[in-house]
């Protein structure tokens, strides 16, 4: 899918790189149809350029255009909107974000001194004529953002004075010409956003001044050519949102002017070139959502202008390297859904970021109270889904900016802190305000966090993130000789232990999961997930009962979508058959009890495993459109 917010954003880098003339903000009304110009009273330039220019004025839908101020008005062709005449031919023809329609016309190639022909933003369309590649004096062919089809003919490559070649925001379709590498004048080549196939010539390694090197968001399949390395001029380089395989060249280690390189949505894989540490002048670093692997090179430190590192959504593992806590201009660092392991550098404190994404890994240890440092600038931080453990620094309350705090799904333990209360910034679920309306917010589930809260924070909690407390870990304390009742953090299980059903007296542990480590088969999952486990007082586990526990399980209307209620039941993970079973079972003679009035189920359980509350899929009727 093209991104259209990208779209937005390489336009503008494009834009503002071209050295157009703006156009008229007025709008002119347009013209009658003038069917009778006569170009023989035209002298400024030759007749078959005035017809040429008449033409191409019929073909693009003139009168309609924004402002033709003086076109088929005036024998004074020089004064025609766009237009510009140079030793008694027209030169250039810039008529940017006019409302063009229609294709180009044969009859323009008459225009044989042409140098610039800036379209763009229009609605041009039909095929790119084969003839602009006879044109020799062009130095600049814009036309990106219009309704072109068709292929990218071969002929450009004679144009060997073009600076500028920017055919993006298409419709283009077929393979990019090899010859395209002959306009070794070319500084800029902007063909992103169409639907090009193939694979990336090799030959346009050859284009040694070219800047600005914008092919993303097409078809393109294969490797990156390693001779894009001699690509030494270039400021930027996107490939992104294209079919890309193999490994990033180490060439690119080459390209010391670069200050943007992207390569995010393809398939490429590999490990990170230890090369790209030697990009001096690199403020932007985009591979995200490829399959890279291998571990992130410490040499990514030295990038001392670096101000985005989107790495997220790969293979990468290993640990974070240290030295990136020396980026004293990086503020977005996006190292999320990957399999790093290892701590959290405490030096990522230290610089001015603005967001940290650390998600979806394997992190251990504790949260770096350093990270309380980022204050003038932390906005989002993001930790979820590790295995971080101990307790939350009471420092990360110096974060009076943050709009989101994400740390659920981890092994935090101990209370809140009660500096919390300092982050007022923080978004409200469901809160309509930007950014907060993005879903930003304080998310604590899924830790072990002390329940209930102290004031200060509970308050405060109570505002910025309300269920905090139903995921936690829940940990009780069984007496064998009295057994007892408790109810978990969710309200949603009520565990009734008899006197002597363990034989010792042990802990009992509810552990609140966020989705069930096994697929359903053949039932449907409700959103009730947990994980029930005990131990004697010497921290050895117990599996199997003598007498049964009885468990109550409440559930909402809400949870039943897609599942029929009647069907309900509390299932076990069975880990010698690796199945699903009903956990009334793991008891001898056990049943379920449903009160679908009262939305609950009771059942005894002897077995101590992962649990669900399943139950058959509820299938859907429709009546046949005539009788709706």
């Amino acid at each position: 899918m093209k991104s259209f917010a990208r779209f937005l954003v390489l336009a503008a880098l494009v834009l503002a790189v071209l050295h157009a003339e703006p156009t008229s903000a007025r709008t002119i009304e347009p013209a009658p149809h003038q069917n009778t110009f006569d170009c023989a009273l035209v002298t400024v330039v030759p007749v078959e350029e005035c017809q040429a220019l008449t033409a191409f004025y019929a073909s693009t839908s003139g009168p309609g255009w924004t402002n033709h101020t003086n076109w088929l008005e005036t024998t004074a062709v020089d004064t025609w909107f766009g237009v510009t005449v140079s030793g008694g031919h027209v030169t250039k023809l810039m008529l940017t974000e006019n409302l063009l329609s229609g294709p180009l016309p044969d009859a323009l190639g008459a225009l044989s001194h042409l140098q610039t022909v800036d379209l763009n933003t229009n609605r041009v369309s039909g095929q790119i004529p084969a003839f602009l590649g006879s044109m020799t004096s062009l130095q600049q062919l814009d036309l990106f953002s219009n309704q072109l089809s068709g292929t990218i003919p071969a002929e450009l490559g004679n144009l060997t004075q073009l600076r500028s070649l920017t055919l993006g925001a298409n419709q283009l379709s077929g393979s990019i010409p090899p010859e395209l590498g002959n306009l070794t004048s070319l500084t800029r080549l902007w063909l992103y956003n169409n639907q090009l196939t193939g694979t990336i010539p090799p030959g346009l390694g050859n284009l040694a001044n070219v800047e600005y090197f914008i092919i993303g968001d097409n078809l393109l399949s294969g490797s990156i050519p390693p001779e894009l390395g001699n690509l030494t001029k270039a400021l930027a380089i996107y490939i992104d949102g294209c079919q890309l395989t193999g490994s990033i060249p180490a060439t690119f280690g080459g390209l010391t002017s670069l200050m943007y390189l992207d390569l995010n949505h393809n398939q490429l894989s590999g490990s990170i070139p230890s090369q790209l540490g030697s990009l001096s002048n690199l403020r932007y670093l985009e591979l995200y959502n490829n399959q890279l692997s291998g571990s992130i090179p410490n040499s990514l430190g030295n990038l001392s202008q670096l101000s985005k590192m989107y790495l997220d959504f790969n293979q990468l593992s290993g640990s974070i390297p240290f030295q990136l806590g020396n980026l004293m201009n990086l503020s977005w660092l996006r190292l999320n859904s990957n399999q790093l392991t290892g701590t959290i550098p405490s030096q990522l404190g230290q610089g001015q970021l603005y967001q940290i994404h650390l998600g979806n890994n394997h992190l251990t240890g504790s949260i770096p109270a350093t990270l309380g440092n980022l204050s003038d600038t932390l906005t989002f931080l993001d930790l979820r889904d590790n295995d971080l453990s101990g307790s939350i620094p009471p420092q990360l309350g110096n974060l009076v900016k943050l709009y989101q705090m994400e740390l659920s799904g981890n092994q935090l333990s101990g209370y809140v802190p009660a500096t919390f209360t300092n982050l007022v910034k923080l978004c409200e679920p469901d809160s309509q305000t930007f950014p907060c309306s993005a879903g930003y917010e304080l998310n604590l589930g899924y830790n072990r966090l002390t329940v209930p809260a102290t004031e200060p924070p509970a308050s405060f909690l109570a505002v910025k993130d309300p269920d905090w407390f139903a995921t936690q870990w829940q940990r009780e304390y069984i007496n064998n000789a009295t057994g007892r009742s408790f109810l978990s953090y969710s309200g949603t299980t009520l565990l009734t232990i008899p006197a002597g059903a363990a034989g010792v007296d042990f802990f009992l542990e509810i552990t609140p999961l966020q989705a069930p480590g096994h697929p359903a088969g053949e039932h449907a999952f409700t959103g009730l997930y947990f994980d029930l486990s005990a131990f004697d007082t010497l921290s050895n586990p117990i599996i199997q009962f003598a007498l049964p526990l009885n468990m109550r399980i409440s559930y909402t209307e809400s949870d039943l979508v897609g599942v029929r209620e009647e069907s309900l039941g509390l299932y076990y993970w069975n880990t010698t058959s690796s199945n699903w079973e009903d956990a009334a079972t793991s008891c001898p003679n056990g049943t379920t009890t449903r009160n679908l009035a009262e939305n609950w189920i009771s059942l005894p359980v002897c077995h101590l495993s992962e649990f669900a509350l399943m139950g058959s899929t509820q299938i859907q009727s429709f009546l046949p459109l005539l009788l709706r």
